[in-house]
């Protein structure tokens, strides 16, 4: 269901374009036709010419318009071996919580983890990437609102900016340890994308890695964690996991009796002071970075609760990202 959601097969989609474009050609011809009385037999040949020239430019560039890219994350079983849950499916019902007037959709049942890479326009396109870990309490994702919605918002400013398919709920992966299925797939994604850099045309030290609530999982053991937690499957593996920059937004703060490593990367924060003891977690977290010496920038706003994404709620927290933009362009990310 989630890889519906995030693109129409592509000859389905090719089809339903041709059909939409004759159509629109067609009509502009009849429009021709009609006033071609009015006209010299030369301008309506150059002017039928022109129609058609546009018509091709126009299903051309829908044709090749760049549909996200889907890598699976492992070469076969996942760490703890194959889980059989249910299909797939959106959580949501219609009596919940709605975000600046949308429903969340809520994926579940995730056993296969998959990465879903927005590549940008060529022509806007930077050598940086931008792994986006949503969140849902490890039970499940907020797949558009913290995952292919965020996605697109950063492709459209140069970043190849991929969504961490992660598995949920955890603990069908490990009743003990929920968090464990987040963590592994985080590091996973981080070393993939790097090992596959030259494939997506990015720069394998320009890596970054953002997380929602739950996404401070996978965020937290690709930044400052120094320790794999599985065991190496491929050639893959034997490359590093830590992400070149970090962005936890209204996450509770990093994983319990953290030492922050020297080589911890720059941070830019985000979380609203009504978004319960979060708000804390994250302030302990900026505490630590600072005294260890590394670079970090934290925004708390007044209002915005725990979930947001890149929706314009109508409140100052919608602005994040583009103050995580300014950020990204200070560090030379952009």
């Amino acid at each position: 269901m989630a890889r519906a959601h995030a693109r129409m097969d592509g000859s389905a989609e090719a089809a339903v374009m041709i059909i939409k474009l004759t159509s629109e050609f067609i009509t502009l011809v009849i429009q021709q036709l009609i006033s071609v009385k009015a006209m010299m037999y030369h301008q309506f040949k150059m002017s039928l010419l022109t129609c058609l020239t546009l018509a091709i430019c126009s299903f051309t560039n829908q044709l090749h318009a760049a549909e996200p890219i889907i890598w699976q994350l492992w070469p076969g079983e996942p760490p703890g071996g194959n889980v059989e849950l249910p299909p797939e499916y959106n959580k949501t019902k219609p009596t919940d919580k709605l975000v600046a007037g949308r429903p969340v959709f809520r994926l579940t049942n995730v056993s296969k983890p998959e990465l879903i890479i927005f590549k940008p326009k060529e022509e806007l396109a930077t050598d940086t990437a931008l792994i986006i870990a949503p969140g849902g309490g490890t039970s499940i994702l907020g797949y558009d609102l913290g995952g292919t919605e965020v996605a697109e918002w950063f492709s459209s400013i140069g970043v190849t900016a991929i969504v961490l398919k992660y598995r949920v709920p955890g603990i069908a992966f490990n009743k003990d340890k929920k968090w464990l299925a987040a963590a592994q797939d985080g590091q996973r994604a981080v070393s993939l994308v790097r090992g596959r850099a030259s494939e997506l045309g990015i720069n394998p030290d320009k890596i970054g890695i953002l997380g929602f609530s739950a996404g401070g999982i996978p965020l937290g053991y690709t930044t400052v964690m120094t320790e794999r937690v599985y065991k190496p499957v491929d050639e893959y593996d034997k490359i590093s996991f830590k992400a070149n920059f970090a962005a936890p937004i209204s996450t509770g703060g990093s994983p319990p009796n953290t030492i922050l490593p020297k080589d911890t990367p720059p941070v830019f924060m985000v979380v609203a002071h009504d978004d319960k003891a979060r708000t804390l977690g994250i302030v302990e977290t900026y505490k630590a970075l600072k005294k260890a010496g590394v670079s970090a920038e934290l925004h708390i706003y007044e209002s915005g609760g725990h979930v947001f994404g890149v929706r314009k709620t109508g409140l100052p927290i919608s602005n994040w990202p583009q103050r995580m933009k300014e950020w990204m362009s200070r560090l030379k990310l952009l």
